[in-house]
């Protein structure tokens, strides 16, 4: 994105398949970032934000936050500082390759089985504790009610004119209107539901997939 300034974007309209009605996307340019070693951290190009329509936006209920008093935050910033450690990129090699390379070297060597590597991205539990003593448990006790229990499964409520069993959706589309989605190309305007029913009412053999439906969809009405 070399000549383009960071402080303009461009409005582009974007189709990412076919059958996909388009979307209102930004290109914002992104500058090349180096690190002191003139290594490169972010590179140049462009980020696709995505502009919703006005039906897109919505009001969420949020629940109401809870604030941490400040012995709880005191409890959480020792615990933070007993985790902390220098880190190196270079200390945390990427297990796939890793032993991608030692089932070459065992296929090379003709040795009866591969080597198993190390996952150094995993986290060390029981150094973790060791460090952290009784902090964990001091903080449970601030945070958490006394009957508190973490295993308990919880029973998931029925939202309002949640029935017990699933309908089926009902497709309100007559052939015609099918016919006009394929033509217009808005086809992926239908839920998968409904686009799965349709399949159904026609014979049609279609995916799991949304766009497996589309194709299938796309092709029985433009023979």
């Amino acid at each position: 994105c070399s000549g383009w300034s960071t402080e303009v974007l461009a409005v582009c309209r974007y189709t990412p398949r076919k059958n996909i009605p388009p979307c209102f996307v930004a290109l914002v340019p992104q500058e090349e970032e180096l690190d002191d070693q003139k290594i490169q951290v972010t590179p140049p190009g462009f980020q696709l934000v995505f502009l919703p329509y006005a039906d897109d936006k919505r009001k969420v209920p949020f629940t109401e936050k809870v604030i941490a008093n400040p012995e709880q935050v005191d409890k959480m910033k020792a615990i933070v500082q007993k985790l902390r450690f220098k880190y190196r990129s270079d200390s945390f090699e990427n297990p796939v390759l890793q032993q991608h390379f030692r089932n070459l070297e065992a296929l090379a060597l003709d040795l009866m089985e591969p080597e198993q590597a190390v996952d150094l991205t995993l986290p060390k539990v029981e150094a973790m504790n060791k460090r952290l003593g009784s902090l964990v448990d001091e903080f449970k006790e601030l945070v958490y009610p006394p009957d508190y229990n973490p295993e308990r499964k919880v029973t998931k409520q029925k939202q309002d004119g949640e029935g017990s069993g699933s309908k089926r959706p009902k497709v309100e589309f007559s052939e015609e209107e099918l016919k006009a989605h394929v033509s217009k190309g808005t086809l992926g305007k239908l839920t998968v539901p409904v686009l799965r029913e349709a399949c159904r009412m026609y014979g049609l053999k279609g995916g799991v997939k949304k766009q497996e439906l589309l194709d299938v969809l796309t092709k029985h009405f433009q023979n």
